[in-house]
């Protein structure tokens, strides 16, 4: 997912959050992990971005399953609010496992997504990108590593997304497994973006809780703020 800049509009916000509900939550660097066959979730989340003075709201539901193959496929759909206007956006996305050393080893998979936007009543094919991601154990967690290719459709543009986080394999508070994770990411088209986050384990491997607070660098500045869920079955 690239960074904010003072151009976006809620066309892009919306496919923002559609994004950010199918990418690695609370991250947008993706991680190399794949649904087992059969395996489903459902995710939520709520952004709210703040740049140049303007705020955003956006809310948007993902649900995934794995379909066997070392694949999964999913569907996100969002809405966006700023100013008094609205726009909505959703996208088809799925992952590959390439290669992987098993279950606590290296992984290799490609990522990738289609994404629409509608705004002004109507709907246009917004966006596509496509991602290989890399995930490998670095000390008591996961570090993960993305570098793809993204073409905007309505812009006629060309971007080379990429991302870098470290998630912490979690340890326990108060009944409560809290896994910090921290990232940089941009779009090879100038700027990049950080950003801190927080999972919390209700239910292992079924429910969970995240929030995160993110960055862009330079003289725009835009701030992220996230609050998500997810739940398996």
């Amino acid at each position: 997912m690239r960074p904010f800049t003072a151009r976006s509009g809620l066309t892009l916000l919306a496919l923002l959050a559609a994004h950010a509900a199918q990418a690695g939550r609370p991250l947008q660097t993706e991680d190399a992990g794949v649904l087992d066959a059969g395996g489903c979730e459902i995710e939520g989340v709520h952004e709210r971005v703040r740049v140049s003075g303007a705020t955003a709201r956006d809310t948007a539901l993902a649900f995934n399953c794995g379909i066997g193959w070392r694949s999964q496929l999913g569907i996100a759909a969002s809405r966006s609010r700023a100013d008094g206007e609205s726009a909505s956006g959703t996208a088809l996305g799925g992952k590959t496992r390439l290669w992987s050393a098993g279950d606590e080893g290296p992984a290799l998979t490609v990522a990738w997504s289609l994404a629409w936007a509608r705004a002004a009543g109507s709907w246009r094919h917004a966006e596509d990108e496509l991602r290989l991601v890399w995930s490998m154990p670095a000390g008591p967690g996961t570090l993960h590593v993305n570098l793809g290719h993204g073409r905007d459709r309505i812009e006629r543009t060309s971007s080379t997304p990429w991302g870098a986080g470290w998630e912490h394999g979690g340890f326990e508070v108060g009944g409560l497994t809290l896994a910090p994770m921290a990232e940089v990411y941009g779009d090879g088209r100038g700027g990049h973006a950080w950003n801190v986050a927080l999972r919390a384990t209700l239910v292992p491997e079924r429910v969970y809780l995240d929030g995160s607070y993110g960055r862009q660098t330079g003289s725009v500045g835009a701030r992220l703020v996230t609050v998500g869920f997810k739940v398996t079955f």
